[in-house]
């Protein structure tokens, strides 16, 4: 068993003091987290709601990545229906590499119609946007040639994704999941499985056992290290 942090941070406009100060505090507890021998913190990603939630975790976790030297920077999760998949890889692989190979790919479909809605993403799409842009980026980064891309939200033709990651074939993809539906298809993706920190413990029983059996079925060694419980 490992330990790590999951959460997030704040800056809210005020009138009045430092919005910076909450972001800052992330980062200076993060550096002492790596001092006590935590293994890694997690970051989560949320849009409009007016509390001044993170919004941009590959950045926050940068600044962790740049003040730490061993702790590892990950996120729970990145939304990808709300991204650009090629430009979500150019940034991930960017904190990578300047990590020096620490980072977990954390993502996941979304849950608040706001923040669909504030984008404009119809929430019905989630699961063939998440499907889609997840391939497009394993692509990018494990291609070293040109390749294109024709699919029903996103089309790239002849790209390179630079730069490169440091971690190969590339960083860890944790996919949050709680249905048995979702637990099978992270199992067969090859992915490690994020569960939700809202699940009673029975559940979450219940949830990693399906998961070692899916990964059996498909004769992939399960390692209880590719689960994490927030």
């Amino acid at each position: 068993m490992r330990f790590g942090l999951f959460g997030g941070a704040q800056a809210p406009r005020t009138t009045d003091g430092d919005p910076r100060r909450g972001f800052c505090e992330f980062v200076d507890a993060r550096v002492e987290a790596e001092r006590l021998g935590f293994y890694s913190t997690f970051l989560v990603e949320h849009h409009f709601s007016g509390s001044g939630q993170v919004s941009a975790p590959l950045d926050l976790l940068s600044w962790v990545a740049a003040r730490t030297t061993s702790i590892r920077v990950g996120t729970a999760v990145l939304v990808l229906p709300w991204h650009d998949p090629v430009l979500l890889a150019e940034r991930a692989a960017t904190l990578d590499l300047l990590s020096d190979g620490r980072l977990d790919f954390g993502v996941g479909k979304g849950y608040r119609h706001s923040e669909f809605a504030g984008f404009c993403v119809p929430r019905d799409e989630a699961e063939t946007r998440f499907d889609e842009s997840l391939a497009v980026i394993r692509k990018a980064w494990s291609s070293d040639v040109p390749f294109s891309h024709e699919g029903r939200f996103w089309r790239y033709h002849g790209i390179v994704v630079e730069p490169p990651v440091a971690q190969k074939p590339h960083p860890p993809v944790w996919i949050a999941a709680g249905t048995p539906k979702s637990i099978r298809n992270v199992a067969a993706l090859g992915a490690n499985l994020l569960l939700d920190q809202f699940a009673s413990t029975e559940a979450i029983g219940e949830r990693i056992a399906l998961f070692q059996a899916e990964c059996e079925t498909r004769d992939r060694t399960f390692d209880p290290m590719d689960v994490g419980v927030a």
